[in-house]
Formats: structure tokens, sequence, C-alpha cells
């Protein structure tokens, strides 16, 4: 079993950490991982040209095909991305939209297990619209979303890592309560890839 890893970040701080901690645990499980950079692939903006909805294949030339193979042959995908103005990076969205021709290619991601994770700097700094933003993209594939459940009076079901802290500023790789639960989610999607195979 494989789960692909694809970090929505323009750079590798807090968001990157927790999202290799997931990874980590899957590993640990004996499943699989790769970790995609967004962008370290060339992946140009949809043009609205609607040919995927007639040849189920996307017509840009560029690396987009080349990951979604790979999205194709995995059986689990764990997004992760900050919070930029309380959505997405554009990065993610722009690869998001461009998955279009692998829903018109007979729903090619459906059944797949998906993941989440998102920081903000605040605590209420978008972390969860972000986070939200992603699930619907998965349900808009039939993907099957996996959150953390850890102690329901204490932890949350979202993996969102926050800079805020009651007297200041910390790095997002500082955020216990926010390892935990990226943790706990690379342990729920082994368990649920394991009972699914």
């Amino acid at each position: 079993m494989k789960v692909i890893g694809i970090l929505g970040s323009p750079v590798k701080r807090g968001t990157h950490f927790l999202l290799k901690k997931s990874l980590k645990v899957l590993s640990e499980k004996n499943i699989e991982t790769e970790l995609l950079h967004i962008i370290d692939y060339d992946i140009k903006f949809c043009t609205g040209c609607n040919k995927c909805l007639r040849k189920g294949k996307c017509v840009l030339d560029d690396d987009m095909e080349k990951i979604g193979d790979k999205l194709i042959k995995a059986d689990g995908i764990l997004m992760a991305s900050p919070s930029y103005f309380g959505t997405p990076t554009a990065q993610i969205k722009k690869f998001m939209d461009r998955t279009r021709y692998l829903k018109m290619d007979d729903q090619r991601l459906k059944d797949k297990i998906l993941g989440v994770i998102s920081s903000s700097g605040l605590n209420q700094g978008g972390g969860q619209s972000t986070t939200e933003d992603i699930y619907r993209f998965g349900l808009m594939h039939g993907m099957l979303i996996i959150v953390p459940c850890g102690a329901p009076q204490t932890e949350a079901n979202m993996v969102i890592g926050t800079a805020e802290k009651t007297d200041g500023w910390r790095p997002i790789k500082k955020d216990k309560k926010a390892e935990k639960l990226a943790k706990n989610l690379g342990d729920r999607m082994a368990d649920v890839m394991n009972k699914l195979k």
C-alpha cells in the first residue's frame, strides 16, 4: 500500500513538519510513502477548455499527468496546506483544479483515502476553512475522508498547527497538540487502509 503526501506550501516549515510526522507513522506501519512538494512541479493553471470532458485527459503540457499517475496508483493521499486568508494556497488550489481530468476519466480518485493537514498563524486564522476546502475537493472526487480520532473531550478532529500561543508566538513545529494530531492521523489512515485492503 502507498500514500502520497502533497505539500501545498511554497516553503518547507510548519505544514511540512506536520506532514512528515503523519508520513513517518505510515512508514512505521509498513505503508510506502512519497512526499511531493507541489512547487517542485510545473503545473499550469486550468484554462477551462473542457477538453478533459470529452477526452478524460488534460491537454496541457506540464507535470500534472506525472502527478496524476502517482495519485492513481496510490491507496491514500495526504494533502497539506497552510491557510492563506482562510483558504488553501494558490499552489495547491491550482493542483486541485487540474485534477478535473481524473474525475472525468471514470472517477480515478474514487475510494482513495484522504487525510488533510493545515496550519495558520492565529488559532482562528483559517486553518479549519482551509481543511474544509480540501475535504470538499476530496468529496467531489468520491474519496473517503479520514480524520484523527483521539480523546473526544480534548483532541480536535482536524490537524491544524498554529503559531499563536497565550503569550506570544512559536514556530508551528512547537505546537505539540498539532504534532500529536498529525501522528494520530497517520495512524488512523494506516488502520483504515489495512481494514479496507
